[in-house]
């Protein structure tokens, strides 16, 4: 530090302004920590600008209130490097803050469902079943999933997940856990397409029911027959309150013609037109 900067300012101001800048970097700390579940989950670029900020403390402290001296001098790419001043307790502070930079024992893992390949629908509700150091499960609540306090020796390792979710496939799965801990893991669930099974009963005017009448649904894509007792069932693939044009034929008589709403909760009972 130039003698006219030391006259300029009092060991006085220099215990001032260094006390000010601890208040403040006490504070900045604080205000962090409480922002993150522990010290050591600050990002690479909070804590480097925290220790800035120790190193310009404590190098003004030193140098401005302590008038204390420092020299460091050493090779660097075939020439001598000679630091002198402040600059050395500055870039010992850097040096072994970085070198002594605390690490993080655990992660939070974090995983995105999406119901497509595109990335345009998240999946809510089901469960994501894991195998960590052991099975594991929570919700997915709006897409997303997170497993909390993960030990780091499980970082950049493959793990099997497997997504339980209504209406999607159920399949296992091999991923591999970011090295960084804090990117979260996409996972592309597919669907299945709709099915619904329906059910109901064939009557004539008297409510007796019907045998062996052919049932012909959505204008011929679908057919089926009652059986002995008038009782009819089969798979479509609609949605639940799907509503659908119904034909019945007795032999080659024409005896239904309505369209019904299908539900798997609701049996039919479809009645005959009079002859």
């Amino acid at each position: 530090m130039p003698a006219e900067a030391n006259k300029a300012v009092s060991p006085l101001s220099w215990v001032i302004i260094t006390g000010l800048g601890f208040v403040l970097f006490v504070a900045a700390a604080v205000i962090l920590m409480i922002f993150s579940t522990k010290a050591a989950s600050l990002s690479p670029q909070l804590y480097f600008f925290l220790l800035i900020f120790a190193a310009l403390i404590a190098s003004g402290f030193l140098f401005g209130a302590l008038k204390a001296h420092a020299k460091y001098s050493g090779q660097l790419h075939n020439g001598t490097l000679a630091l002198g001043g402040p600059a050395v307790i500055f870039c010992l502070i850097i040096y072994f803050g970085l070198k002594l930079k605390p690490e993080a024992d655990s992660f939070d893992a974090k995983f995105i469902v999406f119901g497509d390949e595109s990335k345009n629908e998240l999946v809510n509700g089901g469960l994501l079943k894991v195998l960590f150091n052991k099975p594991d499960s929570a919700r997915i609540e709006n897409g997303v999933v997170t497993f909390n306090e993960q030990p780091v020796t499980l970082l950049g390792k493959s793990i099997t997940v497997t997504p339980t979710v209504a209406g999607y496939y159920q399949k296992s799965e091999q991923i591999t856990i970011p090295v960084d801990g804090r990117t979260p893991v996409e996972l592309h669930l597919k669907k299945k397409p709709d099915s619904l099974i329906v059910s109901g009963l064939v009557v004539d005017m008297q409510g007796q029911p019907v045998p062996d009448v052919l049932i012909v649904l959505a204008d011929g894509l679908y057919k089926t027959n009652a059986d002995q007792l008038g009782n009819f069932s089969l798979t479509l693939p609609i949605k639940d309150g799907t509503e659908l044009p119904v034909r019945i034929y007795a032999g080659k008589k024409l005896r239904f013609n309505s369209t019904q709403i299908f539900s798997s909760k609701v049996p039919l009972t479809l009645q005959l037109n009079k002859l």
